[in-house]
């Protein structure tokens, strides 16, 4: 990789084609794509090929396919293309249906499922060429993250801590139990005794440490040992409807087919989450569109969660 990593010798100018046929897996539709000819990709991608030494595209069926060496650069060329583009765009004017830029937002399992779908209807109405790349990062990690520039916003609990950090209250979030349809206690009141005695899957984005729901036993004086501990809610929600397991999850996910939600009044306090964002960016028109952006949205969501 020494002669791939010397950028002396390298046009960067020649990134960009080499990102679009790795897209497209298509010079016709790379070169329809960057509005050049495509004898002028194909020109490109021949200097690429002798500055790496290698074909970075072969042929399969009517495109092309990307070699060993084109799968291990692309990870590279892409972040440094989303930053050069990101650090071009004018920050004091921003089009979001003209824009391309890439936004890196951290967030939990649940809030990302409550979010990113109806956050993709609007960007597919206004900003079609906005990208998103969604994480969900060590909450120790995001203060870090956001200072460097590696993330522009992240979602999660109160309590994160920053010098330089801006935040905004964005939702609170009931919780409820569900059973699968078949479970004994699909069809009866469900009381915190019961609860305590169900089988229980967690959800918890940390290796260690009690999850959410071991928390609120603990509260009440007493313990649940988790029969499953996952770090996403859609296998959780599908081991439940297989098995006589219950999960606790946010109310907004829980009306899905094969599932029983019951509630627990009193017993599960709502979680408030915030959206974060480095101080010197609060000026950042872009990212002051996409946070306007996402409270627009949540705005959207709440009506539907049930009042608590």
């Amino acid at each position: 990789m020494e002669r791939a990593m010397n950028l002396r010798s390298l046009d960067l100018n020649l990134l960009p084609v080499l990102e679009a046929v790795y897209t497209e897996r298509s010079l016709t539709r790379a070169s329809e794509f960057l509005h050049i000819t495509q004898p002028a990709v194909s020109n490109a991608l021949a200097r690429l090929r002798t500055h790496f030494e290698d074909p970075l595209f072969v042929r399969e069926g009517h495109g092309v396919k990307p070699t060993a060496m084109a799968e291990a650069l692309m990870p590279a060329v892409r972040d440094a293309l989303d930053r050069l583009r990101a650090g071009l765009e004018p920050r004091s004017a921003f089009e979001p249906s003209r824009s391309t830029r890439v936004f890196n937002i951290s967030a939990r399992d649940a809030g990302a499922f409550m979010i990113a779908p109806r956050l993709a209807q609007r960007l597919q109405a206004d900003a079609p060429g906005v990208r998103i790349a969604w994480t969900q990062l060590n909450r120790g990690a995001i203060s870090s993250e956001l200072a460097s520039g590696r993330l522009d916003l992240a979602i999660d609990v109160p309590g994160i801590r920053g010098t330089d950090l801006e935040r905004e209250q964005l939702m609170t979030t009931p919780y409820v139990c569900v059973v699968s349809e078949d479970h004994p206690q699909a069809g009866t009141e469900m009381s915190f005794e019961t609860y305590l005695e169900l089988r229980h899957v967690v959800v918890s984005s940390r290796r260690e440490g009690r999850s959410y729901v071991e928390e609120v036993a603990r509260t009440h004086g007493a313990r649940i040992t988790p029969v499953m501990r996952l770090p996403h809610y859609m296998p959780a929600m599908e081991i439940v409807r297989q098995t006589d397991l219950a999960l606790t999850l946010p109310a907004l996910m829980a009306p899905a087919p094969g599932l029983v939600t019951h509630e627990l009044p009193g017993v599960f306090p709502p979680l408030d989450s915030e959206l974060y964002w480095r101080r010197e960016n609060s000026e950042d028109a872009a990212l002051s569109w996409l946070r306007s952006l996402i409270l627009e949205t949540v705005e959207d969501i709440l009506p539907r969660l049930p009042s608590t």
